[in-house]
């Protein structure tokens, strides 16, 4: 009897040990999931950093490429900047003070824009607004568009100057991928709060999270020791003025400060249920576009059904992000590159890189 009652002791504290900490066989998985992200990603030309982060806050970082570089290295995050837009803005729809269906004109009387009283703040974050194209060609198509390099100006300036001008279709218009969306919402945010964006930024995000290394582009001078461009787009990258971008694009830091916004979005942190479900809504008939963010179903290798996957995408010159959240798990995957061409894949047609890593990730046992 006693030896029965042992073993079933036994067997009980170690289902419990089981519970409280991963088993090795769950630590051999993890390592196994590295190895194959690893592999594939070699395979598949990456050079840069890439993060597996867990429900519990936790996460595994990788290095890779012939010159990796370290762990901490600050990024431009590129338009993976229009997340956070995207949740300040919502904050602001949380506190009362935003409407998404009233007009730009209410928050900023002053905008000359000739839609200013047409266009909604929806209209922005969802890219129908029909403002002017900064992306717009020039008479040389590989040459850098204007807005970028010879005639660039601070967000503020371009919000009220540039993305004002002639509006290339009426609100709501067809989803066209655009900047000055993000750049005029970042405006409107200042308008009601009184506030800079960038001490926004600070304030609301990055000081609460504890990103120490985060920060915003100012217009000039690169801060050097930024991780740059190793591919074919170093020449073009070069004659950018990253200060241009404002929340489109002006954010920086390193992958860990990013994995510490997409912990506290997944955890609720930073938005309740219901303006982060408004957030990460989305229709066919958008593109699957939702508030600044990719929000769709996606069959995974060896998962069982298919994954909610919100994905957000980041590229300025030579550099590409993948920021990808996976709500019912927890769990995100964020890939820095820095070597162009590189063909992350589309995880909704079933192949590539991101699709690899996505299976090993969420669907691991």
């Amino acid at each position: 009897m006693r030896s029965l009652i042992r073993r079933r002791m036994m067997a009980l504290s170690a289902a419990m040990l089981a519970c409280s900490s991963p088993s090795m066989a769950q630590q051999r998985t993890s390592d196994a999931v590295l190895d194959l992200m690893r592999a594939r990603a070699t395979a598949a030309g990456f050079e840069g950093t890439m993060l597996i982060g867990e429900r519990d806050g936790s996460s595994r970082t990788l290095t890779i490429g012939r010159a990796p570089v370290t762990a901490n290295a600050v990024w431009r995050w590129a338009s993976i900047t229009k997340q956070l837009t995207a949740v300040i803005a919502m904050q602001e729809v949380a506190a009362g003070r935003l409407d998404l269906d009233a007009p730009v004109s209410r928050y900023w009387p002053e905008w000359s824009a000739p839609n200013a009283r047409t266009i909604r703040i929806r209209d922005l974050l969802l890219h129908n607004s029909g403002l002017r194209q900064p992306d717009e060609a020039t008479a040389d198509a590989d040459a850098l568009p204007p807005f970028y390099g010879t005639a660039a100006a601070t967000p503020t300036v371009s919000a009220a100057g540039f993305c004002a001008g002639p509006a290339r279709a009426l609100a709501p218009a067809g989803f066209e991928y655009n900047n000055c969306d993000a750049i005029v919402l970042g405006e409107v945010l200042a308008q009601i709060s009184g506030r800079p964006f960038e001490a926004l930024l600070r304030e609301r995000i990055a000081a609460p999270l504890g990103m120490s290394r985060f920060g915003t582009y100012a217009l000039g001078p690169r801060i050097r020791g930024h991780v740059t461009p190793t591919g074919d787009s170093r020449a073009l990258d070069s004659l950018m003025d990253l200060g241009v971008y404002g929340a489109a694009g002006g954010a920086y830091g390193t992958i860990g400060d990013l994995w510490r916004f997409d912990h506290a979005l997944l955890s609720g942190r930073l938005l309740r249920d219901a303006e982060r479900g408004q957030m990460w809504t989305s229709s066919p008939q958008n593109g699957f576009s939702g508030f600044f963010q990719w929000i769709f179903e996606a069959p995974l290798k060896g998962c069982a059904g298919a994954r909610r996957i919100v994905e957000r995408r980041g590229q300025i010159g030579g550099i590409e992000h993948r920021n990808v959240l996976l709500p019912e798990s927890g769990q995100a995957v964020i890939m820095f590159g820095r070597h162009l061409p590189l063909e992350y894949g589309e995880v909704w047609q079933g192949k590539g890189l991101m699709y690899d890593v996505l299976s090993a990730v969420s669907c691991r046992s």
